[in-house]
């Protein structure tokens, strides 16, 4: 950016000062001052009055030529030729995408011609957002709103009087009057005449959003012919009220939330004050809280006073609060005229004969047809219509109410087959509950995979969908557990290695319990070594299962592990008193009593041990956190543990069958399986682990990897894992030698065993807490920006794409490092020759496990509370089972348009039509243009 030298020097040939230019010229002084700096080049008119002023051609003063035709201009620069080819339309924009821009490049043999967009420069990050931009509002809703309609040139009227003067205290004169503005001015000729600060006022339907959107195609078209011209960039307020961030702020993240653009470009952008705000729906922020809004853009506009700021709101609603923008120049959108009314319905001949009788004959419903909207409304509304039909009087806003219901049912039956799957209630229905929650949220683009669970309707809905959602993702890890557990045992007879159905014999186990050496009798009570293999798998795999699943590494203090040992020890020994009675009664069916209780008592104490693990660590997690303990009705866990208990019994039996084990002892495992987890996740608080689950849905659209980010925290994540691994290698280490040393003379018989299965699982939990920070800290994922959105429920199908990646990649680290773990134990400590077939089994089993718990935790858990709440919301009636296809056929017919992959009202005064429906209404269809349904609309309206 270089000063307009030749500018400066010619006004002061003339001996005038900025202020005096300024006057001359009727713009501001900070105009003059910004053409001087080069920020700014005058706009065609004024630039022909300031050549006149200051007696020199545009050449002379530096700036772009004065004539409006076709014009080529050529500069050489490094052998590059450019020739841009400008339209002449009515209202001077520049070259749109008719338009031709020829680039040749001079070369020894050749010459290279391109046709591209009609950009004038090569600033790669100007144009990539100059074009979303418009590829976002032009072409996806400005032309797609005028494809069958025309666009009519509306009246404007000057109102200076609701702008703050910052002059009026010194001069103490009252605001100019208003004062129409001539027929056919467009609002791009209004926005240069007040140097781009621009209010623009109207009333619902007036056509704001759509005079913006014209505004901003202007000036997109400017801005790809000059290099140094401010960007247009669309922003809808309804998002600044969820937060009321500094403006500034709030405009980086939307520029790179909305439109990919890097924050720092962003900031860079904002600060040089290089872009156009075209800030719509400030009345879509709240009554609470849109003087703040005002006041954040009055901030914005004192510290970028060369910012051009164009604001569209509501007159009614922007009058209503006391603030007052601080800009050049202000207009209402006024009522169409009637003889544009008169036009309008004329060239649509006898189509809307009866419309144009009946405008004649009802004053109400010509002063309904003043808006752009509600012309067009009409329109479609009255084709066809029986004169019988018409209505001669009626109150405004109960007429209003019926002709969009009219209009609705004409768009309807347009629809013909495209909606045949639909009735008119079912989709008054869908749509009004979507209105609503839109305009809850503040939202006018829908986007399928924003849905999230506060946009159940109570408490009551979202305590179910949370309870579903922790049963589906913690009956699918039982089921995989059990499922393992089965596949491990299969290999066992009576407690023992050596059937071979197993992964054991899969991986040359052979016969026999001579692979376990010592640790063959295993934990003692009947519970043998391979059933102590069962018993460190299953602590494996619910440990890793909690690591992976949780937010973060846990950093554990000694007042937690006190917390969680203490109450790992005290619900352990009450589930033990509870399983081992029936344990031993299931034991004392297969082989008698002594067998019943020598087996029964190992089985109770290995179940109450698990149990006692889960609930120790839940404990000292949740004394960390100072959560309090959630309170679940018993009914609920009832629920979970029959849900947790069916499917990893099932799991297990069905592994085994498979596995051909004796019939006898799949059944009695198998519900010793059910019994574990309809008591650990039904009563044990195991659920308690994942109460994170169903509360806001985040998928994982993008991801990126980070190996600086992942070393960075590296230092840290050795650190907490080291420690959550000696705490898992004490407490299981000790558990385990304890309950052992209880069944042997021998004390060190216990302690052995406890240290190499203590060893085994604090290693694999140590390694699953680095994968984990590791993930974590270096894989990062975002949403994608709604712009970037286009295929409807894009997200939700990349996050269960990218968690599928994630997964293949970390599971096999995990699997390898687990196996290489559990080869350390049992060879190193536990000096077992047979060490690598155990080694080799565990990291099959683990690297499974590690695979469905990354899967789920790391973008799967976003795919199943996704379809889950979609579930519910079908179930309760409140969208149809495909609801892209419903989505697309509405849209089809003009309810609705499509924003990418997100979808729009085609006018917010229809959205506010569908949100205003009363539930009640959702049952039968609104009444239309007759007598009859006229009471019946007023009844229901009354209920409103």
């Amino acid at each position: 950016m270089s000063p307009n030298t030749f500018l400066k020097k010619a006004r002061r040939e003339r001996g005038l000062t900025q202020v005096n230019l300024a006057e001359q010229l009727h713009v501001g002084v900070q105009t003059v001052s910004s053409w001087e700096r080069g920020k700014r080049a005058p706009q065609p008119e004024v630039r022909k009055r300031l050549c006149e002023i200051l007696g020199k051609s545009p050449e002379e003063l530096g700036l772009p030529p004065l004539d409006q035709g076709l014009r080529h201009s050529s500069t050489q620069k490094d052998h590059v030729t450019y020739t841009v080819v400008l339209s002449a339309e009515e209202d001077n924009v520049f070259p749109e995408e008719g338009s031709e821009r020829r680039r040749d490049v001079a070369e020894p043999s050749q010459t290279a011609h391109r046709n591209t967009f009609a950009y004038a420069y090569d600033d790669v990050n100007r144009q990539r957002l100059l074009t979303r931009v418009h590829e976002r509002w032009i072409k996806g809703v400005f032309e797609e709103s005028l494809y069958h309609s025309t666009l009519l040139v509306v009246p404007l009227q000057e109102r200076p009087d609701v702008l703050e003067d910052p002059w009026q205290e010194v001069f103490q004169e009252s605001p100019l009057p208003s004062r129409s503005l001539p027929p056919g001015t467009r609002i791009t000729q209004v926005y240069d005449q007040a140097d781009g600060e621009l209010l623009i006022l109207g009333e619902p339907g007036s056509g704001k959003t759509t005079l913006l959107l014209e505004l901003a195609r202007h000036e997109i078209a400017r801005a790809r012919h000059y290099e140094r011209y401010p960007l247009p960039i669309y922003f809808n307020l309804a998002s600044w009220a969820e937060r009321q961030l500094p403006l500034e702020k709030w405009l980086v993240e939307e520029i790179n939330t909305k439109y990919r653009i890097s924050p720092k470009l962003a900031q860079t952008w904002i600060e040089a004050e290089h872009i156009t705000l075209l800030l719509d729906g400030l009345d879509d922020v709240g009554p609470e809280y849109r003087t703040a809004c005002i006041q954040e853009i009055n901030t914005y506009r004192q510290k970028y006073g060369l910012a051009p700021v164009v604001v569209c709101c509501r007159s009614a609603d922007y009058l209503a609060q006391p603030a007052r923008l601080a800009l050049n120049k202000s207009v209402v959108v006024k009522a169409l005229t009637t003889e544009q009314i008169d036009e309008f319905v004329a060239l649509a001949g006898q189509d809307l004969a009866i419309l144009r009788l009946t405008l004649q004959r009802d004053a109400a419903l010509r002063e309904m047809a003043s808006t752009p909207l509600m012309l067009n409304t009409l329109a479609i509304a009255y084709q066809g219509v029986q004169m019988e039909e018409v209505l001669t009087d009626g109150v405004f806003q109960i007429q209003r109410h019926m002709i969009f219901a009219k209009y609705v049912e004409r768009l309807i039956e347009r629809g013909g087959a495209k909606t045949k799957t639909y009735t008119s209630v079912h989709i008054k229905q869908y749509l009004t509950w979507l209105a609503r929650h839109l305009q809850a949220h503040n939202q006018t683009e829908f986007h399928i995979e924003r849905l999230q669970p506060d946009w159940l309707e109570s408490n009551r809905e979202q305590h179910r969908y949370q309870r579903t959602v922790i049963r589906l993702v913690t009956v699918i890890q039982c089921i995989v557990g059990g499922a393992l557990a089965a596949w491990l045992k299969g290999g066992l007879k009576n407690g023992v290695v050596g059937s071979g159905n197993g992964i054991l014999g899969l991986f040359g186990g052979g016969t026999g319990n001579s692979m376990l050496g010592w640790m063959a009798p295993g934990i003692g009570g009947g519970s043998q070594g391979g059933a102590s293999l069962i018993l460190i798998l299953s602590i494996v795999i619910w440990l890793v299962s909690i690591l992976v699943g949780s937010p973060s590494l846990p950093t554990l203090t000694p007042r937690a592990i006190w917390h969680g040992l203490g109450t790992g020890l005290r619900t352990g020994l009450k589930f033990g008193l509870i399983i081992s009675p029936f344990s031993i009664t299931l034991f004392t069916i297969l082989g008698g009593l002594m067998h019943g209780i020598s087996y029964g008592l190992g089985i109770g104490f290995f179940l109450a041990m698990l149990i006692g693990l889960l609930s120790g660590l839940g404990g000292g997690l949740r004394y960390q956190q100072e959560e309090p303990p959630e309170k679940v009705p018993f009914k609920d866990r009832l629920v979970d543990g029959l849900t947790f208990g069916t499917g990893g019994g099932l799991s297990f039996a069905i592994v085994e069958l498979l596995l051909q084990v004796n019939h006898q002892s799949t059944i009695i495992y198998s519900f010793i399986a059910a019994l574990f987890y309809f008591l650990a996740f039904g009563f044990g608080g195991g659920t308690r682990l994942f109460t994170s689950l169903g509360k806001t849905i985040q998928p994982a659209e993008i991801v990126t990897w980070s190996w600086k980010q992942m070393a960075q925290d590296m230092g840290n994540t050795i650190k907490k894992s080291l420690l959550v691994a000696l705490v898992t290698l004490a407490s299981v280490g000790v558990i385990i030698a304890g309950i052992t040393s209880l069944f042997f003379v021998d004390p060190g018989y216990g302690l052995h065993y406890g240290l190499v299965f203590g060893t085994i699982s604090g290693l694999i939990v140590g390694i699953a807490g680095i994968l984990t920070s590791m993930l974590q800290s270096g894989w990062s994922s975002e949403i994608l920006a709604d712009d970037q959105h286009t295929i409807p429920n894009e997200g939700i199908a990349r996050s269960g794409r990218n968690a599928l990646l994630g997964a293949c990649i970390f599971a096999p680290i995990g699997g390898i490092a687990s196996g290489l773990a559990t080869g350390i134990g049992f060879g190193l400590l536990g000096q077992l020759s047979t060490w690598p077939v155990m080694a080799k089994a565990f990291a099959v089993m683990i690297a499974i496990q590690f695979f469905v718990i990354f899967t789920i935790a790391h973008g799967g858990i976003a795919w199943i509370e996704h379809y889950t709440l979609r579930w519910y919301l079908w179930k309760w009636s409140r969208i149809p089972r495909n609801y892209v296809d419903f989505l697309n056929r509405v849209t089809s017919h003009a309810l609705m348009r499509n924003v990418g992959g997100g979808y729009m009202f085609t006018h917010r005064l229809l959205l506010e039509y569908f949100a205003q429906l009363a539930p009640s209404l959702n049952a039968r269809s609104v009444s239309v243009l007759s007598e009859h349904k006229e009471r019946s609309a007023r009844q229901e309206l009354s209920t409103l």
